[in-house]
């Protein structure tokens, strides 16, 4: 698991409690694999972050710079097992070399930071470009700009809409807030949406990352349906079967 991926678990399960046992914490991390050393070093960078004071066998947190700050990243590690296995089923279906837009969201985010093979990466997502960044596979990487949705850290508007008409992608990759029982998509935010469909208009590889708990919900902006991608990355591929057709679920 990344460095970043690492932290952010972490600040997930520290962030609901003002003291933590540090034997409690580290039997949380070794649920995703991460040894007490890897724990302990992250931790102590969090030590000199000034977000936690550790204490002979217990963990102070201080908290982050804000409130808002907080909230964001427990909602960005919600369903965190889920959306792994997502990101590793969704890196099986790119090839070497591949030009990828990726869209933002948490789902997206770990789909990056996952991949096992040279590609490119383009992307409105400040995040997703930090994690491209540290990703050794990702050979190359474009943020297109725009306005800037201080919220999701991703840009918006005419101008980042015009530029993907400068490159021609392999894939399309993005991620949905919410899929109603008729199959219909939606996003969370109808600018960050118009992007993403500019993108989509582009390629003929669609392919939409959604964990089974978005399922048989309605969103703030109907984006579009679920045939309309050639594959469906879900944890439960059976949620979706019967109303994604033509689209492949796995």
């Amino acid at each position: 698991m990344h460095r970043v991926e690492r932290k952010n678990l972490l600040l997930s399960y520290l962030c609901k409690n003002s003291f933590h046992e540090m034997n409690h914490v580290l039997d949380f991390v070794n649920d995703y694999e991460i040894s007490s050393t890897t724990a302990r070093r992250d931790l102590k960078e969090l030590e000199k972050e000034g977000i936690i004071s550790m204490s002979y066998g217990g963990i102070h947190f201080l908290g982050l710079s804000n409130k808002a700050c907080s909230i964001d990243l427990m909602h960005r590690n919600r369903n965190y097992d889920l959306k792994m296995i997502i990101a590793n089923k969704a890196n099986e279906l790119i090839e070497p070399n591949d030009v990828l837009f990726v869209g933002s969201g948490s789902t997206c985010e770990l789909f990056v930071s996952q991949i096992t093979k040279p590609v490119k990466i383009v992307t409105n997502s400040l995040r997703i470009l930090q994690l491209a960044k540290d990703n050794p596979n990702v050979q190359y990487h474009v943020l297109f700009g725009g306005k800037l949705r201080d919220k999701s850290q991703s840009f918006y508007g005419s101008f980042c809409e015009e530029s993907l008409s400068l490159i021609q992608f392999a894939k399309v990759i993005i991620s949905a807030s919410n899929v109603d029982e008729e199959g219909y998509v939606y996003k969370s935010n109808e600018e960050e949406g118009r992007v993403e469909l500019a993108a989509l208009a582009r390629v003929q590889t669609k392919i939409l990352l959604v964990d089974s708990t978005k399922f048989n919900s309605v969103g703030f902006f109907k984006f579009t349906s679920l045939p309309t991608f050639s594959n469906i990355v879900t944890d439960k591929p059976e949620v979706f079967q019967t109303i994604a057709s033509p689209a492949k679920v796995i």
